[in-house]
């Protein structure tokens, strides 16, 4: 506050001066309009590395393959209970179009091991179902147990597993 108030004081720069006698001007050569060039900014990152896709993380190593095997005993259970004691035929479709989508995004570059693992846990699901059937004094093995109830739904099963799996393992 002080330097406004002595003139004489107050640095000569591209500051406005609270001086009654010189108006209210600049003190310095510049022009009205004039602007002082612009540097050049510099970006953290190219502008075009927005479009870029970004990357889903992925698990490695051990940790990928922890994982894959807890979705395939997890489907498999779902599977097995649903259709056991619930006794769903249709909603398994669902289920196995799932355990295709996350064993394939789990284990991305992989195809043949998420499609393998996918094609399994639906396998142990219908062996659980059918073991359940056991439970309750069924009598008739696996396949013709399947065939009787399930009827073309456990090889569509089996077909969405493999194939959601082996489309989102890309």
């Amino acid at each position: 506050m002080a330097a406004m108030d002595n003139p004489t004081d107050a640095d000569t720069g591209d500051r406005r001066t609270a001086n009654a006698d010189t108006g209210d001007r600049r003190t310095t050569d510049a022009e009205p309009g004039d602007h002082p060039p612009r540097q050049p900014t510099r970006l953290e990152r190219a502008p075009s590395e927005r479009y870029a896709r970004e990357q889903a993380p992925t698990a490695r190593g051990r940790d990928q393959a922890t994982r894959a095997v807890g979705v395939a005993v997890a489907g498999a259970a779902v599977i097995a209970f649903l259709g056991g004691p619930l006794s769903m035929t249709g909603g398994l479709l669902a289920v196995s179009v799932v355990v295709g989508i996350v064993l394939g995004s789990t284990l991305r570059p992989r195809t043949a091991v998420a499609v393998g693992l996918a094609v399994g846990s639906v396998v142990l699901g219908l062996l659980g179902v059918w073991l359940f059937s056991r439970l309750e004094g069924g009598v008739l093995d696996p396949l013709v147990y399947l065939a009787d109830v399930e009827g073309p739904l456990a090889p569509m099963q089996l077909l969405l597993a493999a194939v959601t799996a082996a489309l989102t393992s890309r």
